[in-house]
């Protein structure tokens, strides 16, 4: 487990406004390692994690105290209209306008020096304004857990997306920056429309090493210097320029461990047949006269040991701790 990783955590995607009324956007976060540390939470309105624009924030946060220590609005639009809640980093309008029909952001970051990109996170919520002018994000994406991968080996990270507009992916690393505004590029695939085929980008180092399939990431050649957050971008790119109508992201923390902090699985001795990954559930081991394939689940599923049929099953149907069933 990565220290002291943060991650945001919302109970809806998507909330209903009325004007002249009070709405709330409902946020809250984790610390891995349990401490409440203080953060700073900001919100921000817009386009993606990339280009979404700040209009609050909110420094030194705790869970005991539940209030800033300092607080502004950052958006003159939302000035006296906007504020923290009570009881958790959610933001509330006082009094909704047609203009609040967006995407909004929930980002929260450890306060201090020298943390990394898994110390911040974000998370979108809709705010669906009745009679506001506007029709922000008609998608979701959903991403694979957390993932441990070993230096040297493969690494698959699965996003799926439901609704509309989910054409385009874009794979991104970061936040690199101490305002977490920006983002090493990864991997993109960009739909093309007649006569401009679909485009497929690796970026700098990544190049040779990354590729897709489907629209889940594939690093092959794994580095200590991958580890870190990764980000799944889907929208479509006949809505550019619409703005959040478009898109939506969520993030995964890869963890990257040496062989000898490992125990490094092998065919020798075994029997014929499939067996678990421990570090990622979506992927398992076929043993086949003593030699070892590396083989990866369908989007959405993870590795279902003992199943009768198939392979892999959704996490619905499987045991924990890569599975939710339930044994009764």
């Amino acid at each position: 487990m990565v220290e002291q990783e943060v991650d945001v955590t919302l109970t809806f995607v998507e909330e209903t406004g009325y004007l002249g009324n009070s709405a709330t956007l409902e946020c809250d976060y984790t610390i891995s390692s349990g401490q409440d540390l203080p953060v700073t939470v900001t919100w921000k309105q817009g386009d993606g994690p990339r280009y979404a624009e700040e209009i609050f924030t909110c420094t030194g946060y705790t869970k005991d105290d539940k209030s800033c220590v300092n607080a502004q609005v950052t958006k003159i639009q939302y000035l006296n209209r906007i504020q923290i809640a009570n009881s958790s980093p959610s933001l509330v309008f006082t009094k909704v306008e047609a203009e609040d029909n967006h995407n909004y952001w929930c980002q929260v970051s450890l306060e201090g020096s020298n943390l990394g990109e898994e110390q911040v996170d974000m998370k979108s919520v809709v705010l669906r304004v009745r009679g506001g002018n506007g029709n922000p994000k008609m998608h979701s994406v959903t991403i694979e857990a957390n993932s441990v991968g070993v230096e040297g080996a493969d690494i698959q990270l699965d996003c799926d997306c439901t609704g509309y507009h989910c054409d385009d992916v874009a794979w991104f690393k970061g936040p690199t920056n101490e305002q977490h505004t920006e983002y090493d590029m990864v991997y993109t695939r960009s739909a093309g429309s007649r006569p401009m085929p679909t485009q497929y980008v690796p970026y700098g180092d990544w190049k040779g090493r990354a590729t897709l399939s489907g629209n889940n990431l594939v690093i092959t050649g794994l580095k200590k210097s991958d580890a870190g957050r990764y980000w799944c971008e889907m929208r479509n790119a006949a809505m550019y320029g619409i703005g959040e109508i478009a898109t939506d992201a969520k993030s995964t923390v890869v963890e990257i461990l040496s062989e000898n902090d490992r125990n490094v699985f092998t065919c020798e001795g075994k029997a014929d047949g499939l067996y678990s990954d421990p570090y990622q559930c979506n992927m398992y081991y076929e043993c086949v006269m003593y030699v070892k394939y590396h083989r990866p689940c369908p989007t959405g599923t993870v590795f279902a040991p003992g199943h009768p049929l198939y392979a892999c099953e959704h996490p619905a149907n499987v045991p924990a701790p890569c599975g939710t069933l339930k044994n009764n």
